[in-house]
């Protein structure tokens, strides 16, 4: 199974360079090696799903990649539905015992949608990476019914 992909430590000219390179990213990692095809449709994410499930538990050492690997393909299948931009959103660290950033103010890719942003694509993975939820169709759902409704 693929696990550390070409793209870590890579440059990029912007940000929305590096998410849609991290979902092609993903794109081929999940045909390669689970024979999935994930085509940025809503309809594919029952199928993010399930590879997810397919690759955990993570390693603890992968878990920032796997993060950054798999949100930035949930967001851009709303991306690319919705007018949405990748922006660079600031949020708390949770307050892990015993980590020294605990506490600390974290940066970490976010949507823009109609000015409201979501970090769900990244925070779905960063909360329990070793345990993926499963409820990214029903969160699409929700926020997709959300945007429709405010005619985005």
């Amino acid at each position: 199974m693929s696990t550390v992909t070409p793209l870590s430590g890579k440059e990029f000219d912007s940000l929305d360079a590096m998410m849609r390179a991290w979902a092609d990213e993903a794109v081929r990692i999940a045909a390669a090696d689970h024979g999935m095809t994930l085509d940025y449709s809503p309809e594919s994410i029952p199928s993010l799903e399930t590879v997810l499930a397919a690759r955990t538990p993570v390693p603890e050492s992968e878990q920032e990649e796997v993060t950054r690997l798999w949100g930035a393909y949930y967001g851009e299948v709303f991306r690319r539905r919705f007018p949405a931009e990748w922006i660079m959103a600031v949020y708390p660290t949770p307050q892990y015992a015993g980590r020294a950033d605990a506490g600390a103010d974290v940066a970490m890719p976010a949507l823009d949608a109609a000015g409201s942003t979501s970090t769900r694509s990244s925070k779905s993975f960063a909360a329990s990476p070793s345990a993926p939820p499963k409820t990214l169709t029903a969160f699409y759902a929700k926020v997709s019914a959300a945007l429709e409704a405010r005619g985005s």
